[in-house]
């Protein structure tokens, strides 16, 4: 981060109770651990956290009544909700009404590159995509946002080669046309500019996602495009140009890469290789699917993107969902579970900010009656009621508690054989620490197993404890001075705020 002001904090984290104990880095607890002794003091703290936030993607131009927009955009982008302050917005491709695959009516995007029958060329009719644009003012309105990206999962169906915006004509086809990589970038640019002069505050485009995924073929259900690596870092040239060009506000957030496998580390690299690209992003982004349990791959990523030196770029996650989807709905374990990937993205890879796939999902209805829905909110298909699911919650334990400005507090680091055996054993206690602008220490406690003992070795007056379990939701727990014990519940997210008696220290 930019002259990033460091907090000194230090947590070190001891397993008690049984002769073997492995101490755990990072937020990872054995099965076995009963009692958990957490003890604070003076180091140096890690990287800066940007915020947290979902998309508008596929759902957000269905809703078409006021009042319910209202609600949904409350409870996610308000102080009374979740408090989200990044937003991402999809510039759709459009649908090609004489070629057209996805037969989801959720993942047909309505585009503002129309086709005028009159004059026989392509122009932008802004009142279109209307209610995703409503929906977009009006979590504006709550004032929480600060951060609104533009995110293409295509080019407009008319620049690309299968004349869809659902990938190519076989499956691992680029489907830019080259010929139009120019034309995508001025289109793009020219919409992010309409955005801009009706007061959005966009501060990131990203016109590439998961451009790694073949896409297309038989595989067609949704937008996307394939990109190899060399036309990847011809378009962010092309597009790096044109913000410099026309003077725009904006930085690149590139290139959300579908996982921190595959060709990230290949499109990190030419990213960072054009010096024309690398001075216009803001924003390193990948999305985590995949890699739900695999902590040790993402500690390496971090480890080699520090390698990179990319000086003054954050690192962001801004995409997850749950792959594949285990926990209906109703399940307090799909909380559980998401919380527990936040806490190691955000411990591991070390990500500035966190951002779930989608705040509103259809349906997902399997044979037994349970709604298997990925977003936060759940809704039928014509959109006249939408439900929310338990993942809503794992997001507040964070969004609510957090805010842009806090800083990771940084778990000692222990023996590479304890290090180790945190990757390769699977773990059901995952924990992560903050320290807030206003001084507070706010511990994230994900538990997949059993009743844990947790003994709280911490500086600070006053403690307030939130939980989220079978039985409850974000629920207050305990208010009052602070405790030495807690008893954190089987299959729970808990949420401790401390007020820490240190002074200006932190402040």
């Amino acid at each position: 981060m930019q002259n990033v002001k460091r907090i000194f904090v230090k947590v070190v984290v001891f397993l008690l109770g049984l002769s073997t104990a492995v101490s755990a880095w990072a937020g990872g607890l054995g099965k076995n651990a009963a009692d958990i002794t957490l003890a604070l003091a003076p180091s140096v703290c890690q990287q800066e956290i940007t915020g947290f936030g979902t998309s508008a993607c596929w759902w957000s131009h269905r809703v078409t009544d006021d009042s319910m927009r209202e609600d949904l955009m409350k409870q996610l982008y308000s102080e009374d909700g979740l408090a989200l302050n990044i937003y991402r917005y999809n510039v759709g491709g459009g649908v090609n009404p004489d070629h057209n695959r996805v037969s989801n009516t959720w993942h047909n995007t309505e585009s503002f590159y129309v086709f005028d029958e009159e004059s026989g060329k392509w122009a932008f009719d802004f009142t279109r995509d209307a209610y995703a644009q409503k929906a977009l003012q009006t979590a504006l309105s709550f004032g929480c946002i600060d951060t609104v990206i533009l995110f293409a999962n295509s080019p407009h169906y008319s620049m690309t080669v299968s004349g869809e915006a659902s990938g190519g004509v076989a499956d691992g086809d680029p489907n830019l046309d080259p010929a139009h990589e120019q034309d995508f970038v001025d289109y793009f640019l020219t919409i992010t500019q309409h955005f801009l002069d009706a007061g959005v505050p966009v501060k990131y485009i990203s016109p590439i996602n998961e451009p790694q995924w073949g896409w297309g073929g038989p595989w067609v259900h949704q937008e996307g495009c394939h990109y190899e690596t060399e036309q990847l870092a011809r378009v962010l040239h092309l597009f790096a140009e044109g913000i410099e060009k026309r003077n725009l506000p904006v930085k690149l957030s590139v290139p959300e890469s579908g996982e921190i496998g595959d060709l990230t580390k290949e499109y990190f690299t030419a990213i960072g290789s054009d010096p024309v690209i690398l001075r216009n992003t803001g924003s390193f982004a990948y999305h985590s699917y995949w890699k739900d349990t695999l902590l040790e791959d993402k500690a390496h990523f971090r480890d080699w993107f520090d390698e990179q030196n990319y000086a003054d770029r954050t690192l962001d996650m801004t995409e997850w969902c749950e792959l594949p989807n285990k926990h209906a709905t109703t399940d307090p374990m799909a909380a559980v579970i998401m919380a527990r990937v936040m806490a190691n993205d955000l411990n591991f890879s070390r990500v500035n900010s966190w951002s779930s796939w989608v705040a509103v999902n259809g349906e997902g209805i399997n044979d037994e009656g349970l709604d298997f829905s990925d977003g936060l909110f759940s809704a039928d298909e014509a959109f006249t009621h939408y439900e929310k699911s338990f993942r809503y919650w794992a997001m507040a334990h964070f969004s609510k508690f957090i805010p842009a400005g806090s800083y990771l507090v940084p778990f000692a680091s222990t023996p590479d054989d304890y290090r180790k055996s945190t990757y390769d054993r699977r773990v059901d206690t995952d924990f992560a620490a903050f320290r807030t602008p206003q001084g507070k220490t706010v511990l994230v406690i994900s538990n997949e197993g059993p009743e844990k003992t947790i003994r709280l070795q911490t500086p600070g007056l006053h403690m307030t404890v939130y939980t989220t379990d079978e039985a409850r939701r974000l629920e207050p727990t305990y208010n009052g001075r602070r405790l030495p014990t807690l008893t954190i519940p089987a299959v729970s997210v808990t949420t401790v705020v401390i007020d820490n008696d240190l002074g200006g220290l932190f402040r």
